[in-house]
């Protein structure tokens, strides 16, 4: 839902404005919403019920093709021009300096209300759940943070036609700051470029990132300054635009050769695809740019939008063809190694177990790219062992159903995992090690389910800096026949361990109580209290609680208890074990 919603505002807005610029009727401009209602019901029908990487890729690609259609949509027109017209620039300078302001303020904003929260904390001794700082930051970043901006839209495209000056701080942002990072950069890109020519040794693959930061850094730059390029005292601007993009393309040459390095080892990724895409997309803008003379920035939002709404879904899109890609590496790895025994790759490691080094780093490459995007299903084929997870690992907390796909296709065929960030030689020098442990849920107690009845709570800890033991804080749950039907919760701060049952509806209803906190009162006006800390032993015995009724009992073994007082708070910290028999 929030996902959808992300969408639809830049949509719905871009519709909007391109429907004001061109002075849709308002029978067109309904047609329009419904069509994007339409489409982002269909998103938040499909959308995964646990989101993954591949859904995630793909939302980022939709918001991008979205916010540049706000950029875009309303000077469409513009694409048919021979010059620009003023009021796009103006128009697109509105917003991105209405977005920096609506940062500032929300920063600000957030800044001074969770200082006044920990002012109320501090001061008054109102113990605040530092929930509340999440809740105050996401309040301001989407609700505050979207009214401010969407209050700056221009409201008269007719009045952005108008000259006006330009803002002196943008150019010297430009001048002063953008441009000799440009300039760094470039003289990075080509020292290394020239260090390959001598040495012969083919780019690393990170090369790939500078490129492209110096790329966007460029084109923005000559962006921010495009009004003012035929001034004659910035003729220096149409000079260092042409060669700025002369210059990158030894530069797309050098991205191009390091990218096509990884896919011939690795294959396609999503990554790697859109790396080749903005490498075309850049080619073409400074080829278009140098024919051009600098007209037509129109181009630059529209194309970018249109690669990135191509790139998030169909046959040609970053997904299908990472995935086609991936397949083809699998498949040639197992032929080429004859790894397959009646078409399947089950027990690969039994008939091929000295399978060369870089064989096996493509091959967890492989395994890793269709488990981290829980698309196990599309190598079925090639197993004849179910890469379904089974329901005794569906009904176990995420986290373990993640493992069982990340280890699956590695249990099955033999081979242990070879990260491709390692060399063979440091392999060699790295010893192998597994560790084995139980699985923790959350912060609660490891529960031992010991038969009839009895269960067995390991690591039962109540501390403050938990969190949530004012109010009630669950340290510990006892599934009985697959669902949660106990819990331990502990209650004003720490003083009371409370049983609770779930009842129907899932309400939860008390049955059993101890109190730490009365055991530690006792024990302080015993052996006293003291400004410094210090430590009392004590016998087992004496850390002992229990409590019982006609179906339940519960021994509560301290190990370790604390009573902090702080003016009139009193806060009790403990760690224990414990017995809890169902009768």
């Amino acid at each position: 839902m929030l996902s959808a919603a992300g969408l639809g505002l830049p949509l719905t807005l871009a519709l909007a404005l391109t429907a004001e610029r061109y002075s849709w009727r308002p029978g067109m401009l309904m047609a329009g919403q419904l069509w994007a209602l339409a489409l982002l019901g269909l998103w938040y029908a499909l959308a995964p019920a646990e989101p993954n990487i591949v859904w995630a890729l793909r939302l980022v690609l939709l918001l991008l093709a979205a916010h540049l259609a706000v950029a875009a949509g309303p000077y469409l027109a513009e694409l048919r021009g021979t010059a620009d017209t003023p009021g796009f620039w103006r128009y697109n300078k509105t917003l991105f300096l209405r977005i920096l302001t609506a940062g500032l303020y929300s920063g600000v904003l957030f800044g001074g209300c969770a200082l006044a929260l920990l002012a109320i904390d501090n001061l008054f001794g109102v113990e605040l759940d530092g929930r509340w700082y999440g809740y105050l930051f996401v309040g301001l970043a989407t609700v505050f943070n979207t009214w401010f901006f969407l209050a700056g839209v221009p409201i008269s495209f007719a009045a952005l036609e108008q000259p006006t000056p330009y803002p002196k701080g943008l150019k010297v942002f430009t001048q002063f700051v953008l441009l000799p990072l440009v300039v760094l950069y470039f003289a990075i890109l080509y020292a290394y470029l020239g260090r390959i020519l001598l040495t012969w040794i083919l780019p690393q693959g990170w090369v790939s990132v500078l490129v492209l930061a110096l790329a966007v850094a460029g084109i923005f730059a000559l962006l921010l300054i495009h009004p003012i390029r035929e001034a004659v005292e910035n003729a220096w601007i149409s000079t260092f635009a042409r060669w700025f993009y002369r210059a990158l393309f030894p530069l797309l040459g050098l991205l191009a050769v390091a990218i096509g390095t990884r896919i011939s080892e690795y294959g396609i990724t999503e990554e790697r695809y859109f790396v080749l895409l903005l490498a075309g997309w850049l080619l073409g803008m400074a080829t278009y740019f140098l024919w051009r003379r600098g007209q037509g920035i129109i181009w630059i939002p529209a194309s970018l939008g249109l690669l990135a709404l191509l790139a998030a879904g169909g046959p040609w899109g970053a997904f299908a063809v990472a995935e086609r890609s991936q397949l083809g590496q699998l498949r040639e790895i197992s032929q080429q190694f004859n790894l397959l025994q009646n078409g399947h790759l089950d027990s690969a490691a039994q008939r091929q177990p000295n399978l060369p080094f870089k064989a096996r780093q493509r091959l967890s490459s492989v395994f890793d790219f269709f488990a981290d995007r829980d698309a196990l299903s599309t190598l079925q084929p090639l197993f004849v062992a179910s890469l379904t997870p089974p329901d005794s690992v569906r009904r176990k907390p995420n986290r373990l159903e993640s493992n069982w796909r990340q280890n699956r296709l590695f249990t099955l065929t033999g081979y242990d995992r070879v990260s491709r960030y390692v060399t063979e030689s440091s392999s060699r020098e790295s010893a192998q090690r597994v560790n084995f442990g139980t699985e923790r849920n959350d912060d609660t107690s490891e529960v031992y389910d010991l038969g009839n009845g009895r269960y067995w709570l390991n690591d039962i800890n109540v501390h403050e800096y938990n969190g949530g033991t004012a109010a009630g804080k669950v340290v510990a749950r006892i599934r009985v026949a697959g669902a949660d039907s106990f819990r331990l919760r502990a209650l004003r701060y720490g003083q009371q361990l409370l049983v609770e049952q779930r009842q129907g509806m899932g309400r939860w209803q008390p049955r059993l109580s101890v109190s730490p906190g009365a055991l530690a009162d006792s024990l302080a006006a015993v052996h006293g209290r003291s400004l410094v800390d210090y430590r009392v032993n004590l016998t087992v015995k004496d850390l002992n609680l229990r409590a019982a009724s006609s179906t339940l009992s519960l021994q509560l073994y301290l190990t370790d208890l604390t009573r902090e007082q702080q003016g009139d708070t009193v806060r009790y910290n403990y760690q224990a074990r414990a017995l809890l028999e169902v009768r």
